[in-house]
C-alpha cells in the first residue's frame, strides 16, 4: 500500500477526520487525540500493510509506522488539515490523570524533538573536534557553531510555547509572546545581577526575579493558564472586537500571573524533580541504574519516558548534564540493538532476517521501535535479553555516575556528548554501551526461542527457498469448528480487512453458541485486553485467529471471559473463551465471527470444508482444510 492510501485507510479506520482532534508524530509513530475511541477499528489498523502495530497509550492512539512515519504523516496531515478540530465536545475517555499528563508532555515535546536532537548532536560533534584539536574553543568559528548549537536550548521556552499552544488549543503567537515576557532581557539582567530578588507590580504584586532560559515547566504551565484566560476573554468580548481586545486581555491578565506565581512554581517543581533523581542516583546508583536501564524498553513502549523530560532539562540547565533519562536510554537502546543482531545471526528464516537487519541499523542510532515491535517483543525472549543488557549497562552508568552534557537521540552518535575534559566519563560511557550491547547479543544467542514463524531452508541445488512444512506426511490438515453456529462466506464480512483476505483465508461464523473451543491440539499465541479474540497455533503449524464479532473491541471486555492465557497448551475441544451474544446485540455490533488462518501464505491453499449457510457444532464438524 502506498503512503497516501495507507494514510487514507488509517484515518478512515479511526472514524474519519471528524473523530481526530489532534495529530502529530515522533520518530516512528503517528500520534492522535480523538473524540471517541470506540470508533477506532484498532484490529483493522494493525493489519494494514505498512503498519507495525497500533495501541492506546498515555491517553493517545498511536500507530507504529517505522522509518516512513514522516512521509505517512504528511499524507495524514493533508487529510485532517492538521487535526486541530475543536468542534463539538470530545468523547470523555476513561484515561486517568497520569495518562493525561503523559499525553500533554508527549504532545508538547514530540513536535520539537528535531530541533533538540539536531542541536544536541552538533554539540557532540563540536566536543569531538575540540578534543581532537581540530577546533579552537576560543575561535570565532567556535562562537558561531556554539550559537547554532546552543540557541535551541537557551530559547527553549519559545519552542515549547508554540508546541504547548497547539496542545492546549490556544493562540501560538500569544504563547510565543508569553515566552518573550519570561525571557525579556531587562528582567533577565536583573535576575542575573543578583542585586534585586524581586520587583513590585502595581505596588502590591511581588514578582520574583529568576532566569527562565532553558526552562520547561514555567512556560508549559503559563500557556496552560493562558488557554483558559483566552477562552473566557472570548466569551465576554463582542465578536466585532475580538481581534483587538482578546489578545490584550489575554496578555495583560496572564503575564503578571505567570511571572508572579506560575513561573516560580514551575522552577520550584523542576528543581525538586532534578534533586530527587540526583539523590536517587547518589544513594543507590548501581541499583537505580540497573532498574532504569532494564525497564527502559517498557517505559518507552508505554510512552512514560516523556515524563522524565522536564527533570532532564532541569538538570541540563542547572548543572549542565543529565545522569538519568538520556544515559540510561542509551544503554537500553544499544542492548536492544545487540538483541536484534542476535536474532539476525541466529534465525534461518529469510523474512525474519530481513526484518532484523532493517531494525538493527536504526536501533544503533537510537530508534528502537522497529526492533521492539518487529523483532524482540514479537519473539519475546530476545526482548528479555535486551532488558538484561540494559540492566548491566545501567548498573555501570549508575556506579560511575556517567553524564551526558547535551540532549541528543540516545544512539551511537550521541556518544560525543559524553566527552568531558579531565575525567573518565567518556571511557565509562563506552564501556557501559559495549557491555549492554554484548550482553543483549550473547544472551539472545544463548537463550532458546522460536526463531520466527516462517521457517525456510536453503536448497543446495537450487536458489529457491521453500517453506519447511510442520506436517511431515504433507497431508491436508483439517480444522474443526471452534464455535457453534452458521458458516458464511468470509468475503461477506462487514470488515473489509477480513473480507478481502488480508488477514488470511478462512470462513465466517454467525454464532448460535456462546463459547469458543480449541479446534485442534496446539498452543494459545494471542489474547487481547478486550478479550474479543484469541490466536492459536496447532501442533502442525497452522496459525488460527477467532475474532468474535466486528468492532467488539469497543466493548472493552464487557461480556467476554478467557478460560486460558497466552502460552497455554490446549487440547482439541477445550473451552477457550466465553462471550455474551446479548451484549454484542445490545451494542448494535455485528456477530459475524471471522475464523482465519493467519499464516495462509505458508500453505498451498486454505479452503472451507463445508458449504455456505450450514449449521456446525463446535468440535464436531470440519470447517477448514489446509493444503500443504
Amino acid at each position: 500500500m502506498d503512503q497516501k492510501k495507507l494514510a487514507q485507510q488509517i484515518v478512515e479506520d479511526m472514524g474519519g477526520k471528524e473523530n481526530i482532534t489532534q495529530n502529530w508524530h515522533c520518530i516512528t509513530r503517528l500520534r492522535f487525540n480523538v473524540k471517541d475511541s470506540k470508533k477506532i477499528k484498532i484490529e483493522a489498523i494493525k493489519q494494514l500493510d505498512g503498519v507495525m502495530g497500533a495501541q492506546f497509550q498515555s491517553g493517545q492512539f498511536q500507530v507504529i509506522i517505522g522509518s516512513e512515519v514522516g512521509n505517512v504523516f504528511e499524507e495524514v496531515d493533508k487529510i485532517t488539515g492538521g487535526g486541530d478540530s475543536s468542534e463539538g465536545e470530545p468523547h470523555k475517555s476513561s484515561e486517568n490523570i497520569l495518562d493525561k499528563l503523559f499525553d500533554i508532555i508527549s504532545g508538547i515535546f514530540t513536535p520539537i524533538l528535531a530541533a533538540i536532537t539536531g542541536s544536541g548532536l552538533l554539540k557532540g560533534i563540536m566536543a569531538i573536534l575540540v578534543w581532537a584539536n581540530l577546533l579552537n574553543a576560543e575561535s570565532q568559528t567556535y562562537i558561531v557553531l556554539n550559537a547554532i548549537a546552543d540557541a535551541t536550548f537557551y530559547f527553549l521556552p519559545f519552542l515549547i510555547a508554540f508546541a504547548a499552544a497547539n496542545k492546549f488549543k490556544t493562540n501560538p503567537s500569544l504563547a510565543g509572546a508569553l515566552a518573550g515576557v519570561l525571557m525579556y532581557p531587562q528582567l533577565m539582567e536583573l535576575a542575573a545581577g543578583g542585586e534585586m530578588s524581586s520587583i513590585a507590580f502595581l505596588g502590591f504584586i511581588n514578582i520574583p526575579l529568576n532566569s527562565y532560559a532553558s526552562t520547561v515547566l514555567p512556560i508549559i504551565l503559563g500557556v496552560w493558564i493562558m488557554s483558559y484566560v483566552e477562552k473566557y476573554a472570548k466569551k465576554i468580548v463582542p465578536n466585532s472586537l475580538t481581534i483587538i481586545f482578546v489578545p490584550l486581555i489575554t496578555l495583560v491578565v496572564t503575564a503578571p500571573i505567570v511571572l508572579a506565581f506560575i513561573a516560580p512554581l514551575g522552577t520550584f517543581i523542576g528543581t525538586y524533580l532534578e534533586m530527587f533523581f540526583t539523590t536517587l542516583f547518589t544513594v543507590a546508583g548501581p541499583l537505580a541504574g540497573a532498574l532504569m536501564g532494564g525497564l527502559m524498553p517498557l517505559i518507552v513502549v508505554t510512552g512514560m519516558h516523556y515524563a522524565f523530560f522536564p527533570g532532564a532539562f532541569a538538570s541540563l540547565e542547572k548543572f549542565g548534564y543529565d545522569i538519568m533519562l538520556l544515559p540510561l536510554n542509551l544503554v537500553a537502546n544499544l542492548a536492544q540493538a545487540g538483541a536484534t543482531l542476535g536474532v539476525l545471526i541466529k534465525t534461518k528464516d529469510k523474512a525474519m532476517k530481513q526484518i532484523a537487519l532493517s531494525a538493527f541499523i536504526p536501533a544503533l542510532f537510537g530508534i528502537t521501535e522497529p526492533a521492539i515491535y518487529g523483532v524482540t517483543m514479537k519473539l519475546k525472549r530476545p526482548f528479555y535479553a535486551s532488558m538484561i543488557g540494559g540492566a548491566v549497562g545501567g548498573a555501570i552508568y549508575g556506579t560511575f555516575v556517567v553524564k551526558t552534557f547535551s540532549f541528543a537521540v540516545p544512539g551511537i552518535l550521541a556518544l560525543p556528548t559524553y566527552i568531558q575534559d579531565g575525567s573518565n566519563n567518556f571511557m565509562w560511557a563506552i564501556i557501559g554501551v559495549l557491555s549492554s550491547f554484548v550482553v543483549g547479543l550473547v544472551v539472545t544467542l544463548i537463550m532458546p526461542f522460536d526463531l520466527g514463524e516462517d521457517k525456510a531452508t536453503d536448497l543446495k541445488e537450487s536458489d529457491v527457498l521453500t517453506e519447511e512444512k510442520p506436517n511431515p506426511d504433507n497431508k491436508p490438515q483439517e480444522i474443526l469448528a471452534p464455535i457453534t453456529g452458521k458458516v458464511v462466506d468470509l468475503s461477506t464480512c462487514p470488515d473489509e480487512t477480513f473480507a478481502s483476505g488480508i488477514v488470511g483465508k478462512g470462513i465466517g461464523v454467525i454464532p448460535s453458541g456462546d463459547a469458543v473451543y480449541a479446534p485442534f491440539n496446539g498452543t494459545v499465541t494471542m489474547v487481547t485486553p478486550s478479550k474479543h479474540a484469541i490466536g492459536l497455533v496447532s501442533d502442525a503449524g497452522v496459525e488460527l485467529l477467532v475474532h468474535i464479532g466486528i468492532d467488539t473491541v469497543s466493548l472493552n471486555g464487557d461480556g467476554f471471559d478467557y478460560h486460558v492465557k497466552d502460552g497455554d497448551v490446549v487440547e482439541c475441544g477445550q473451552k477457550l473463551l466465553s462471550f455474551d451474544r446479548s451484549k454484542i446485540d445490545a451494542a448494535n455490533l455485528s456477530l459475524f465471527t471471522p475464523v482465519v488462518v493467519t499464516n495462509t501464505p505458508n500453505f498451498l491453499d486454505v479452503m472451507p470444508a463445508v458449504k455456505d449457510q450450514v449449521e456446525v457444532t463446535a468440535g464436531k464438524e470440519e470447517v477448514i482444510i489446509v493444503v500443504n
